[in-house]
């Protein structure tokens, strides 16, 4: 009976630590996330601040004359064509903010265009590789892989189709070039892509 007499006090004061350490956890998280999104938009208003400057010397990608032996005549083909002849840069791992920060916010259109045109053709090259290797033409389907790979593109599939060509070719050299060039990536396909490799 005594014994029964105490539970209750001991319980209620497990309650109530608990009940205390929540509400302390909760504050802390709030605090934290209210410090995020405050330094967030103090980059934001920096960024919006940051006047135009040069961007003419930029890594601007450009494709070789002879990178693609034009010579299937599909719409994958024709499409790439088209591309290849905008204005390009690999922006991988840069947010709007981070762009306005540095080129300042009059060159954000053009600077995210530029990207989402790399972008674009990095989508289509494994379809257009596809082809070529089904046309029997594994050679210029490598040359034109090892450029994407040169350009810093993250694609899986790029990597993936490449390390595949150099095994069938026996060239294991290539595939260990490739692996160090994927250690480099800042993508969320990095480990996957690493993963596609080693398995080579």
């Amino acid at each position: 009976m005594l014994l029964a007499q105490f539970q209750i006090p001991f319980l209620t004061i497990i309650i109530i630590i608990f009940i205390a350490v929540l509400t302390y956890q909760l504050k802390k998280t709030t605090k934290d996330q209210n410090q995020v999104i405050s330094q967030f938009w103090e980059r934001e208003r920096q960024a919006n601040s940051t006047r135009r400057k040069d961007i003419s010397n930029l890594q601007y990608i450009t494709i070789p004359p002879d990178l693609f032996p034009l010579n299937l005549g599909t719409d994958i083909e024709n499409t790439l064509v088209s591309i290849s002849q905008k204005q390009m840069l690999n922006l991988t791992g840069k947010t709007n903010t981070d762009l306005k920060l540095e080129y300042g916010l009059p060159n954000i259109e053009h600077l995210s265009q530029c990207d989402d045109n790399f972008s674009e053709l990095v989508r289509i090259l494994p379809m257009y590789v596809d082809e070529l290797i089904a046309a029997g033409q594994e050679d210029d389907a490598r040359r034109i892989l090892e450029f994407a790979v040169e350009c810093k593109a993250d694609s899986r599939q790029i990597f993936s189709k490449l390390g595949q060509i150099y095994a069938n070719q026996g060239n294991n050299q290539g595939i260990t070039h490739l692996i160090t060039v994927a250690q480099g990536l800042e993508t969320l396909s990095k480990h996957a892509i690493l993963a596609d490799l080693s398995s080579l």
